[in-house]
């Protein structure tokens, strides 16, 4: 248990693995409810937005596994969180393909999804703009 209080904590560089997780948990509720997915959806619309979420994830992993203490490295992370932010974009285009051509999928439906993962994005953003070479202990 933290001693600092809510209101005067700050960022410390791990949220979006957290906010991640929240998009993936809402992502799955909002798929897996039949009156919001149809069954029929499931393969040309649930599991390449799932795929996508898997590929986000699976890229930030691999840029938190490079430690950057020459150009190389550092090069590589940035490379692999601005492919995550491309599959984080893909699947927000995803999200909105759904809401345009499901009738069921308003926007209402989806808008905490969609807000978890604008989020996400803006994190994943700000770690690649603040990435640097780090000095090796």
């Amino acid at each position: 248990m933290s001693n600092v209080y809510t209101r005067n904590r700050k960022v410390t560089g791990k949220e979006y693995y957290d906010i991640a997780t929240d998009f993936y948990i809402e992502l799955r509720r909002i798929t897996g409810n039949p009156k919001i997915f149809p069954k029929r959806t499931l393969y040309t619309d649930i599991v390449p937005m799932i795929n996508s979420y898997h590929e986000m994830r699976n890229y930030l992993t691999k840029a938190e596994t490079r430690f950057p203490v020459d150009e190389y490295s550092l090069k590589m992370r940035k490379e692999y969180l601005q492919r995550a932010i491309e599959a984080g974009e893909t699947l927000f285009t995803q999200l909105q393909d759904c809401v345009w051509a499901i009738e069921s999928v308003t926007p209402d439906r989806v808008e905490q999804a969609g807000k978890l993962l604008i989020q996400e994005l803006k994190l994943i953003r700000g770690l690649k703009k603040n990435a640097k070479i780090q000095q090796s202990k």
